[in-house]
C-alpha cells in the first residue's frame, strides 16, 4: 500500500494513483505544498497550491475524508486562488487524539490554522462536516472569512434520522473498510458506492478511508451541525448552498432553512449525490464562478 508522504516540501500528487487509458486524470496536479502547523494543541496538515498574492482558498472536507479529496476542485482554481486543502483532525496525515470532535473543536483547529499561515479574509468552503465548520467558523469568528461555500451541508437529513447506534455502527463500518485494504475499497467504490467516478476519485477516496480514526464520527451527534438554524441566522458574509438532489418535499425544508442565512442562497444540484462536486464537476465549478464573480463587484 502506497501512501502520499506528506513530510516533503513539494508533492506530486500523482505519486499513488493508479491511472489507466480509458480513465486519465482530468488535469496535471503538481507541485503542491504539503506541511503542517500546530492548531488548538494539535499538528493539522495541509496541502497548498501557492501563489503569492492570490487571495486565498481554504477548502475543509467531509467526515472520513482528507484534503486531497478536493484535488479536482482545487485544480480549477488554482491559477486564480491560493489553495488550501486541509486534514481535519483524526483524518489523513493530522494527528488522531482519542477526541474531542465536536464542531467547536474543529472550527478552533481551522481558525490555528488560518493565523499560523497568517491568512487575511479567505474564502472558505466546506463539505457536509467541513460546511458545518465553515459555518460556525462565520458564525463564531465574522471577520475572520471574506465568504463562505458550503457543499451539501446537512439540513434535514440529520436532524429526522441520525440517532447514537447509527454513528456506533458507522464507526464499526470505517474499521471494516480499513481491513479490506484500498484495492477492495476503491472497486468497491466503483461498483456500489460511488460509480462514474474517475480512477482518480477512488484512489483519494480510498486513500482517506484507511488514514482516518473512527472517532472521527462522534461530530455528527454535535447539535451544531444537526441543528443549522442555531448558527445560519449569526451569519452576515455572503454564503452559498450547493445542496444534493432530493425530492420537493425536502427540497422545500432545505430552502427554508437556507433562508435563515442573512446573505445566503442555496441551489439545489439535479442529479448530484452528496459528493456534488464530483457528481456534477461542471455544474458545481459554474455556481462557485457565479458566485466569487459577485463577491468582486
Amino acid at each position: 500500500m502506497k501512501y502520499l508522504c506528506p513530510y516533503v516540501a513539494i508533492l506530486s500528487v500523482f505519486v499513488g494513483c493508479e491511472v489507466s487509458p480509458e480513465d486519465p486524470m482530468p488535469v496535471p496536479y503538481v507541485n503542491w505544498e504539503s506541511a503542517s502547523v500546530i492548531s488548538n494543541g494539535i499538528r493539522i496538515h495541509y496541502w497548498r497550491t501557492g501563489g503569492a498574492g492570490k487571495p486565498v482558498m481554504i477548502m475543509a472536507h467531509g467526515v472520513t475524508d482528507y484534503g486531497l479529496s478536493w484535488s479536482s476542485l482545487a485544480a480549477k482554481f488554482q491559477t486564480e486562488y491560493d489553495v488550501i486543502m486541509f486534514d481535519a483532525r483524526g483524518h489523513g496525515f493530522s494527528e488522531k487524539p482519542e477526541g474531542p470532535y465536536d464542531l467547536t473543536t474543529h472550527v478552533e483547529d481551522l481558525v490555528g490554522l488560518i493565523k499560523a499561515l497568517d491568512i487575511q479574509k479567505p474564502i472558505l468552503i466546506g463539505h457536509s462536516m467541513g460546511s458545518g465548520t465553515v459555518a460556525l467558523t462565520a458564525a463564531t469568528y465574522p471577520n475572520i472569512p471574506r465568504a463562505i461555500i458550503m457543499e451539501d451541508p446537512p439540513l434535514t437529513e440529520l436532524l429526522e434520522y441520525l440517532k447514537d447506534f447509527h454513528v456506533q455502527e458507522w464507526k464499526g463500518w470505517i474499521e471494516s473498510d480499513k481491513a479490506m485494504g484500498k484495492q477492495a475499497l476503491m472497486k468497491l467504490a466503483r461498483s456500489k458506492r460511488h460509480p462514474g467516478w474517475s480512477v482518480f476519485e477512488y484512489d483519494h477516496w480510498a486513500e482517506a478511508k484507511l488514514l482516518v480514526c473512527s472517532n472521527v464520527v462522534d461530530v455528527l451527534l454535535d447539535e451544531n451541525l444537526r441543528d443549522p438554524a442555531r448558527i445560519y441566522p449569526k451569519i452576515t458574509i455572503p454564503a452559498l448552498i450547493l445542496k444534493a438532489d432530493t425530492d420537493p418535499e425536502h427540497r422545500k425544508k432545505n430552502l427554508k432553512i437556507a433562508g435563515l442565512l442573512p446573505n445566503g442562497k442555496l441551489i439545489h444540484i439535479d442529479g448530484a449525490g452528496h459528493l456534488v462536486r464530483l457528481d456534477k464537476p461542471y455544474e458545481t465549478e459554474l455556481q462557485i464562478r457565479a458566485f466569487l464573480v459577485k463577491l468582486k463587484n
